[in-house]
C-alpha cells in the first residue's frame, strides 16, 4: 500500500531553512512569564500563521524533502513504548518525520500529563494521552494546547469530511468554541460489556432475562441447580463484580442511563440518578444479590486482575462485566457468553464513536500544520488499517478468501496481545484514526473471540442510543464538578458496599445517605449538569 499524499500547503521559506528544526521545545520558557490571554492569543494565531505559510509555499507531500523532528508525551500500549512501535516507524519513515516519544504506563498518564504541563516544560504535542474535554478546555484557555479548527479544515481533508457525514464537529468542541484534539472515530457502541453464560441458561432450560426480576431468577438458577454441569453445586458463581462495575445494570433500566454523568432524562427532565427512588431500588437490588450469595463475595474488594484469575481457574462465572469476554474468562471459554440483550428498547446507552483526546498540539510547537496533514492519513481507509493492524505482511496478512488475520509466531509475537500492543498504533488509549471498514473482514479462523466480540458490539449498539446530547461545560463548571465528584463517586460505592455487606441497613440508612449527598454538593452538581443539558437542548 502507497502512503496518500496530502493535499495541504506549506510556507516554501520554511523548506528553505531545511525543515530540520522541527516544532522543538520551550527553550527553558517559564509557563508563568506570558498571561493565559497573551498565550491564549498566541495560541490562535497558529491557525492563522498556517494560512500565511499557505499563501507562500506549495502543498506538504509526503515524504518531505528533509526531516522534520518533533516530541511528544504519550501513553504506553500495555509495556510497550510508541516509540519502537512497528506501525509508528512505518508512519513516520513515509512521512520522513520523526518524532521523539517521551511514553508512561497507563496508571500514570493523568498525573504526569498535568505536571509536564504544568511545568512549562512540554512537548510538540500529547499523543494517546487519555486527555479529557474538561482539560482540554483547562489548557486551551491557558494558551497550551492551540486552537485546531482551521487547520482541520486546511490540512487535514479526511477527517474533515468525516466529521462532515457524522455531524461530528460538535462532540470535539469546548465550551469556548475552540476544537483543541483529534478524534478517534470507531463504530458506535459500548465498551464495558454485560456478559451472561448462555450455555449454562441451556443447560438449565432457560431464556435469556428479560426483565431485573427474570435476572434474579436466573442467577438464583445458576447458583442452586449445577449450571456447569459438573455435579458440584457449590462451586458456581452467578455474577462478579470487580471494583468500579457496581452501577452497570443502571443500563438495562427503562431510562437511558448516562454513565459519564450519572443522570438520565426522566419525564422530560435532566435528573441524578443516585439521589432518586430508582436508585434506592437498585441498591436495593444489589444487596438482595449480595446477601443470598447470588452476588461475588469479594466484589467490593477485588480488581480486575482478581477476578480474571478466578474466571480463567474454571468453569465458575455465570455474568461479569467487562470489554470482550476472552478478556475474563479467557478465550477458550468466550463462546459460552453472550451480551445480555436490553430489557427496553431505545434505553441502553451507547458511545458517539467519536472519542476526543487523541492527540493535542501545544504552543510549542512550531510546524503544527505538518503534523495535521501526516494525522489525516491515519482517518484514511489506508491509515486506519495501519493504526488498526499494522503492517501487511509483517502483523497481519490476507488470506486467498480475502479475509485478514494476524500473523503470529513471527518477529513481532506469538500471540494477538502482543502483536497489537507491540506493533499497532491501537491499544487501551483512543489513538488518532478511523476505524477501518477492513478491521471487520477478520478472518474467525484466527481471532474468533475478536470477530464474536465484533459482532456481540454491533447488534447491541443497533438496540440502544446516546443517552445525552453534547454536554459542553464551561471551565468552571468543569472544575466545581471535579471536585464534588471526587467525593461523591467514592461515598456512593461506600454506601453500595456497607448496604450490600450490612453494615448499613438501606431503609434506615436511605435518609443519612441523602443529607451526607447534599453535604457533598449533590444538589449543585444536579444542577451543573442540568443547566449544561438544557443549554444544549435548545
Amino acid at each position: 500500500m502507497k502512503i496518500k499524499k496530502v493535499a495541504a500547503l506549506l510556507m516554501a521559506t520554511v523548506m528553505a531553512m531545511s525543515l530540520m528544526v522541527g516544532c522543538g521545545s520551550n527553550d527553558g520558557r517559564d509557563s508563568g512569564s506570558q498571561s493565559n490571554e497573551s498565550k491564549t492569543q498566541e495560541s490562535e494565531s497558529k491557525a492563522e500563521e498556517s494560512k500565511t505559510k499557505e499563501a507562500a509555499g506549495g502543498p506538504i507531500t509526503f515524504p518531505l524533502a528533509e526531516t522534520i523532528e518533533f516530541t511528544a508525551f504519550s501513553g504506553m500500549n500495555q509495556s510497550y513504548s510508541l516509540q519502537d512501535n512497528l506501525a509508528m516507524q512505518e508512519a513516520m519513515s513515509r512521512a520522513n518525520i520523526n518524532i521523539t516519544f517521551d511514553s508512561v504506563l497507563a496508571a500514570d498518564q493523568g498525573e504526569k500529563m498535568n505536571l509536564i504541563l504544568a511545568s512549562g516544560e512540554y512537548p510538540d504535542m500529547l499523543f494517546k494521552s487519555g486527555i479529557r474535554m474538561g482539560d482540554l478546555t483547562k489548557y486551551g484557555g491557558q494558551g497550551i494546547l492551540i486552537p485546531l479548527e482551521d487547520l482541520i479544515h486546511e490540512y487535514m481533508p479526511n477527517l474533515t469530511a468525516k466529521l462532515d457525514e457524522l455531524d461530528g464537529w460538535q462532540y470535539l468542541t469546548s465550551p469556548d468554541g475552540h476544537i483543541h484534539s483529534v478524534p478517534q472515530i470507531s463504530n458506535r457502541g459500548e465498551i464495558n460489556l454485560f456478559w451472561l453464560n448462555k450455555r449454562w441458561l441451556d443447560n438449565l432450560g432457560l431464556h435469556e432475562p428479560k426483565s431485573m426480576d427474570e435476572l434474579y431468577q436466573v442467577l438464583k438458577a445458576f447458583k442452586e441447580q449445577d449450571a456447569n454441569g459438573n455435579g458440584d453445586v457449590n462451586d458456581e458463581i452467578p455474577y462478579s463484580l470487580a471494583q468500579g462495575d457496581y452501577l452497570g445494570l443502571l443500563k438495562y433500566s427503562e431510562f437511558c442511563y448516562d454513565e459519564s454523568t450519572m443522570c438520565a432524562v426522566i419525564d422530560g427532565r435532566l435528573t441524578y440518578v443516585p439521589t432518586t427512588d430508582y436508585f434506592k431500588e437498585y441498591v436495593a437490588f444489589l444487596a438482595k444479590l449480595y446477601q443470598e450469595g447470588l452476588l461475588e463475595q469479594n466484589s467490593f474488594t477485588q480488581g480486575g486482575e482478581q477476578q480474571q484469575a478466578i474466571g480463567q481457574s474454571g468453569d465458575v462465572y455465570g455474568s461479569f462485566w467487562t470489554m470482550g469476554a476472552f478478556l475474563t474468562v479467557g478465550r477458550d471459554n468466550d463462546d459460552d457468553y453472550v451480551v445480555m440483550t436490553p430489557f427496553y428498547e431505545d434505553t441502553y446507552p451507547i458511545l458517539t464513536g467519536i472519542t476526543d483526546g487523541t492527540v493535542a498540539i501545544t504552543d510549542a510547537c512550531e510546524n503544527p500544520e505538518v503534523l495535521m496533514a501526516w494525522l489525516d492519513y491515519f482517518y484514511s481507509e489506508e491509515g486506519g488499517i495501519l493504526a488498526w493492524m499494522g503492517v501487511e505482511g509483517k502483523t497481519y496478512q490476507i488470506a486467498d478468501n480475502g479475509k485478514w488475520e494476524w500473523i503470529l509466531g513471527g518477529e513481532y509475537g506469538d500471540d494477538i496481545a502482543t502483536v497489537r500492543s507491540s506493533s499497532a498504533i491501537q491499544g487501551a488509549q483512543a489513538h488518532p484514526s478511523i476505524q477501518p471498514a477492513f478491521w471487520f473482514e477478520m478472518s474467525p479462523e484466527v481471532d474468533a473471540d475478536e470477530v464474536y466480540l465484533n459482532n456481540e458490539r454491533k447488534r447491541i449498539a443497533e438496540l440502544g442510543k446516546v443517552a445525552l446530547p453534547v454536554m459542553a461545560y464551561t471551565e468552571e463548571d468543569n472544575a466545581q464538578i471535579a471536585t464534588f465528584r471526587a467525593d461523591i463517586d467514592s461515598y456512593i460505592n461506600q454506601f453500595i458496599a456497607q448496604v450490600c455487606i450490612g453494615e448499613v441497613d438501606l431503609e434506615s440508612g436511605w435518609d443519612t445517605y441523602l443529607e451526607t449527598m447534599e453535604a457533598m454538593g449533590a444538589s449543585r452538581l444536579a444542577e451543573l449538569h442540568e443547566k449544561t443539558y438544557n443549554a444544549s437542548v435548545q
